[in-house]
């Protein structure tokens, strides 16, 4: 059979791979893009450390002010804002993929939100003695339980997916809301602005165990985008092809589920990130192929670019970055709504 022009095909054997290699273009021109940006995050913020002060930091030669900034304060915040984002845009493109539908992602339809709800509850009525990161994942499987008990067949249903999820997200909110009202002022400050969407105080102890667990579950992904490929043509078709659509589409959401989770763990329910990086990543690609690593990159890339621009405008105050993706998000949001009414007319 004749490759197609854009594919290269990959052969050992009797086994054959193909690449999109417009896809690995930008994945190359989306990682200088985002090393750049890092370095330029890493430069700027309060205090005199700019770039020359980087780089002579980096080199060994800056002062011990230099070398607390950087390395325990803005290295780690890069790296969590770089693991969350990676998390959320390759959650989204699995939910948006599988429903269909833009509006479909775990920020949208209550996982995030459920991931919240668990840290909050277990941080302020157990003592655990750290940061129950490991709290999100059991927040985010009882809401999707809930969301899956109430639209099994997320596939085939997404509009009624997206409305469901969408009051669950609220629920949850403001149930998270109404516990932390409960509690004293003195001891909300950091969870009030971590539920926010907030890196600030970012350590590793919370960063390594959960990129060790996001690599971890890639190899599973892997398996499963081959067969999200053939969802992308709807259910009579995957049935057609021998893909057994139900297990497929439970097998996918716990994944994306699980990433989602870990991501919010980090900065918190950060929304429109895992909606805005599928987006941006299938226009990349021109929605030829499932862009999973192209959504991972661009979500790390759109929330490094939210939380630079937050610590600049900000300065010298602390503001959460989710209040910035709320922003940019609102603003994607509207030009969609816009974009698909003229197409409509």
């Amino acid at each position: 059979m004749r490759t197609p022009t854009d594919m290269l095909c990959l052969r050992a054997g009797n086994r054959s791979l193909l690449l999109h290699l417009p896809s690995w273009r930008w994945l190359a021109l989306l990682t200088m893009a985002l090393v750049a940006l890092g370095v330029l995050a890493l430069s700027v913020g309060g205090g005199k450390l700019g770039f020359a002060g980087v780089v002579n930091t980096l080199l060994g030669e800056g002062t011990r002010l230099d070398q607390l900034t950087l390395f325990k304060i803005r290295l780690p915040r890069i790296v969590g804002v770089v693991v969350a984002g990676a998390a959320m845009g390759l959650s989204g493109c699995l939910v948006q993929t599988l429903v269909r539908n833009r509006l479909a992602t775990p920020d949208m339809v209550g996982v995030n939100n459920g991931a919240s709800l668990a840290i909050i509850i277990f941080s302020l009525y157990l003592t655990v003695g750290s940061w129950p990161w490991w709290a999100a994942p059991i927040g985010a499987i009882f809401a999707a339980l809930v969301l899956y008990a109430l639209c099994r067949k997320p596939g085939e249903q997404g509009y009624l997916f997206v409305v469901i999820g969408i009051g669950l997200a609220e629920l949850f909110e403001a149930l998270g809301q109404f516990v932390m009202s409960t509690q004293s002022l003195l001891h909300l400050s950091s969870l009030y602005l971590w539920n926010m969407g907030s890196f600030i105080a970012v350590g590793y102890s919370t960063i390594t165990p959960i990129a060790l667990l996001l690599l971890l579950i890639c190899p599973w992904i892997v398996y499963l985008s081959r067969l999200l490929a053939v969802l992308r043509f709807g259910p009579e078709m995957a049935r057609g092809l021998g893909v057994n659509g139900d297990r497929v589409q439970l097998g996918i959401l716990a994944q994306a589920i699980v990433v989602a989770a870990l991501g919010t763990a980090i900065g918190g329910p950060v929304v429109f990130i895992a909606m805005a990086a599928p987006i941006l990543a299938s226009w990349l690609v021109k929605d030829r192929v499932v862009p999973l690593w192209l959504a991972a990159l661009s979500g790390a890339l759109l929330l490094l670019a939210s939380d630079t621009l937050v610590r600049v405008l900000a300065s010298p105050h602390e503001v959460a970055t989710g209040i910035m993706t709320r922003i940019l998000g609102g603003l994607l949001l509207l030009f969609l709504l816009v974009n698909d009414r003229q197409r409509a007319d």
